[in-house]
């Protein structure tokens, strides 16, 4: 097994080398050893995990768990501290990312935090094909194994911003990339009804919906334009009480199929982009957003708005989305604060 050392920069790509010594969390000397956990009830995982049993078996030395709940995450995690695992493979969705940072950052299993690899084999898949492995479960967990056996392949480590979601009916908090509000709740319902049920997974689907509800605003039909009333104050600004059409709070640094639709300049963790129930230019706006491209009516007086923050309080009313996982809030009246949980390292291959 080869020997890995850390990288100092945000993400540096190597041919085979070592990652230069850093601030890695294990001792630069040390084997990798790999965990793998798996949610068998994942997106992609429902057709079994025959094959990435049979790919593990072709590998020597990975210690691979199930794991469907917190309660179970956090026993995997905690033999796998007992065993020196420094390189954690998630093989699940984005809801078992999630799960798998709760257990890491609330109860700490760890005493050194290790390096973590995502396998795209949840249902979408954004954050792991923001901060994972490249290409599907099967040939991404191939492609990880002989990194790490042999050495050969270009790589690099990526660390993102772990948000902590304090909700004020829940007991203890949440870590995940991915907060959402408004029409991102009501169009990832959409998704799982419509656009799931036929098969479609990946990019693709989100994209479907996406596009749907492009033309559902556009035309203003009142199904696909449905605005959350929230109270929003970042960090120690004025607080914003409006109808918003979308609330967007995430630590990636791209979502499905390439999209940043964030701008802010400020250097603070949170990307927030709010948009407000009746924006003006919304086709301009919206048409140039998903090609990636900015405009020049997307700014606040128009109804557009983002900023990278260190806090974010809200209130809500209606339902929000945490990492694709849908929550209704407990009262009218739920508060939630995110902020800044830590960095975690993410290999990427």
């Amino acid at each position: 097994m080869r020997d890995a050392r850390e990288d100092t920069s945000q993400i540096a790509f190597s041919t085979g080398g070592d990652l230069p010594h850093g601030s890695f969390n294990f001792p630069p000397d040390k084997m990798l050893r790999v965990g793998v956990v798996s949610n068998p009830y994942s997106g992609g995982n429902q057709k079994g995990l025959g094959t990435v049993r049979n790919i593990l078996n072709r590998h020597p030395n990975p210690l691979h768990r199930e794991a469907q709940t917190l309660a179970d995450t956090v026993e995997v995690l905690e033999e796998f501290d007992r065993n020196e695992i420094n390189l954690v493979v998630i093989n699940g969705g984005d809801g078992t990312i999630q799960t798998v940072l709760t257990a890491m950052f609330f109860y700490k299993p760890f005493r050194r935090m290790p390096l973590l690899a995502l396998l795209c084999a949840g249902t979408d898949s954004i954050i792991a094909r923001d901060a994972g492995i490249r290409g599907s479960r099967d040939c991404g967990l191939s492609k990880l194994l002989n990194w790490v056996n042999t050495g050969n392949g270009k790589w690099g480590i990526v660390r993102r911003p772990i948000m902590k979601v304090d909700i004020s009916s829940h007991q203890r908090p949440l870590y995940g990339m991915i907060f959402g509000g408004a029409v991102i709740y009501q169009a990832i319902e959409f998704c799982r009804q419509n656009i799931h049920t036929m098969g479609l997974h990946g990019e693709l689907a989100p994209g479907l919906t996406l596009a749907k509800y492009m033309l559902g605003v556009v035309r203003k039909d009142s199904k696909y334009r449905r605005t959350a009333p929230m109270t929003i104050r970042l960090d120690q600004r004025s607080c914003l009480e409006d109808d918003f059409l979308l609330v967007l709070i995430t630590t990636v640094e791209r979502l499905f199929l390439g999209l940043r639709p964030f701008w802010g300049t400020e250097n603070a963790p949170l990307h927030v982009t709010l948009i407000h129930a009746w924006p003006e230019h919304l086709i301009n706006v919206l048409s140039l957003l998903a090609c990636g491209k900015a405009s020049r009516y997307r700014i606040p007086e128009n109804g557009y708005f983002s900023y990278n923050a260190g806090e974010v309080r809200l209130r809500v009313t209606g339902g929000f989305a945490l990492d694709g996982e849908l929550h209704l809030p407990a009262s009218s009246n739920e508060n939630i604060i995110i902020t800044d949980g830590g960095q975690a390292s993410f290999l990427r291959l």
